[in-house]
């Protein structure tokens, strides 16, 4: 944890890295793109014996797209409700944070309150990927349209308001009912591979909502697009890159590499 200013990521000395946890929409990608640079880096690492895990809060349909063709075995979607693992035989695994019936009960729960949000948020719509979205409810706010940040934190509130779990990020706030999030999935992954401690990882990261893994993970990073948010921040990252997005995760990839 590290409530002081970052960094600069050329400070970083940290050999023995096992495992990169890492946000995905403007940590690994950059203007909505996966940057080639950012993709090379993820297979580099991938050869070089380094595991990358994205922990995002996309939808189960991305997610599950994104394990089986992208150089990545594991990864936490939907803010920490579940875990893919792609096995050497190619099948993926889904492990959920809660059972088949309480997921069930927890989306009725949130739609029922979804109907509520929109008419007291009516310029705030779902997400385009809403459909494949398995146990969360996800609102547009930078992505397809641009809402004012003021009333983007506004309706945020309001789901916090009604007792709610959820995070505003660069473009999404997502929306979810139980007492998970990303960085305690990232602690039962973690459950699951003993041979990793907590020490061998360092997480990446873009935003407000990535703040329980910058608590969590003794050493992080944010790209550098976080300034914006440094300041509202309770746990900020140990370092900080020069370059935005994909290219600042690529920088954060170089190193390791080369203290591997």
């Amino acid at each position: 944890m590290n409530t002081h200013s970052p960094r600069p990521i050329s400070s970083f000395d940290h050999s023995g890295i096992k495992v990169v946890f890492t946000d995905i929409d403007d940590t690994l990608t950059w203007e909505g793109r996966l940057p080639v640079e950012t993709f090379n880096a993820l297979q580099s690492l991938k050869d070089a014996g380094i595991i990358v895990v994205p922990v995002t809060g996309a939808s189960g349909g991305w997610a599950d797209c994104i394990v089986r063709t992208w150089p990545v075995s594991s990864l936490i979607a939907e803010n920490g409700s579940f875990w893919l693992e792609q096995r050497p035989d190619n099948f993926v695994e889904r492990h959920f944070w809660y059972d088949e019936q309480k997921r069930a009960e927890n989306f009725v729960a949130l739609r029922t309150l979804g109907a509520e949000f929109k008419q007291a948020f009516p310029m705030i719509d779902y997400t385009v990927d809403q459909d494949f979205r398995l146990t969360d409810i996800a609102f547009d706010i930078g992505q397809q349209v641009h809402i004012d940040p003021a009333i983007a934190q506004e309706a945020t509130d309001w789901w916090h308001q009604h007792g709610v779990s959820a995070r505003l990020s660069s473009i999404h706030i997502n929306v979810w009912v139980g007492d998970y999030s990303k960085a305690a999935m990232a602690l039962r992954w973690l459950e699951n591979h003993p041979h990793i401690d907590v020490e061998d990882c360092v997480f990446i990261g873009d935003s407000l909502n990535d703040d329980t893994m910058f608590a969590t993970f003794p050493v992080s990073v944010g790209v550098a697009n976080i300034e914006r948010f440094l300041d509202r921040m309770d746990h900020k990252p140990t370092y900080i890159t020069e370059n935005m997005g994909g290219y600042g995760f690529c920088e954060l990839a170089n190193i390791l590499l080369n203290l591997k």
